[in-house]
């Protein structure tokens, strides 16, 4: 129960701002630039930006994760950063068909996507934390799986998928393919010619996810 209950916690402070002080003023510049010539020790590419947020650094989106980092500096010294999470749902008929759907992720998976986008915001976090306390960082190497990233297809749940609701386009949302997904809704998979050619490449193993890549029996 008390891990429960701390898992519980951890997800939902996963994407809280971080910060933190350092020891000698510095302006959003000076600080970006002594980012930027360690810029091989960050994931993802970051810049500059202004507007209503104020001036910051930004860095783009991870990918997998969708999350976005602000970084802000208050009176020189004080260093806050936060994370921006975008929501990429998507709804049909009131079912979540999007990327970090259940039907996409699986009941874990959603569950483990806070507590993976607090460790992608920790790394980022302390890796800046260094650069500006002048410490050696390594470069940033890729995982061969990234964290949050799409597992393959499950070639039965695939086939059982296309054999039920096949008509409504629900085995091509599971493969990530949204846009053929909603013309198969609304037209029936193609009049029943779509659901059926599908039906038979699954069924050899010809069927590919939004990727290119062949959904092929385990």
């Amino acid at each position: 129960m008390a891990n429960l209950t701390e898992n519980l916690k951890d997800s939902m402070t996963a994407t809280f701002p971080r910060e933190f002080d350092i020891p000698n003023a510095m302006t959003i510049q000076e600080i970006y630039d002594k980012l930027n010539a360690r810029a091989a020790a960050f994931q993802m590419p970051f810049s500059v930006k202004g507007g209503i947020p104020g001036e910051r650094v930004v860095f783009e989106k991870e990918p997998n994760l969708d999350v976005i980092i602000w970084l802000h500096v208050k009176d020189g010294t004080h260093i806050k950063i936060t994370p921006v999470t975008q929501d990429s749902s998507a709804k049909i008929n009131g079912i979540d068909v999007g990327k970090n759907s259940v039907m996409r992720k699986g009941v874990k998976g959603v569950a483990s996507r806070p507590l993976l986008q607090g460790q992608y915001i920790d790394g980022v976090t302390d890796t800046i934390k260094k650069i500006l306390a002048d410490e050696t960082v390594p470069d940033y190497v890729a995982p061969a799986v990234m964290p949050g990233a799409d597992k393959p297809l499950n070639w039965l749940t695939l086939l059982l998928l296309c054999i039920f609701v096949g008509g409504a386009g629900i085995h091509r949302f599971y493969a990530g393919k949204i846009g053929t997904g909603i013309l198969y809704l609304f037209t029936g998979g193609l009049f029943g010619i779509g659901w059926l050619i599908d039906l038979v490449k699954i069924a050899t193993g010809k069927f590919t996810d939004k990727n290119g890549n062949v959904v092929q029996k385990a």
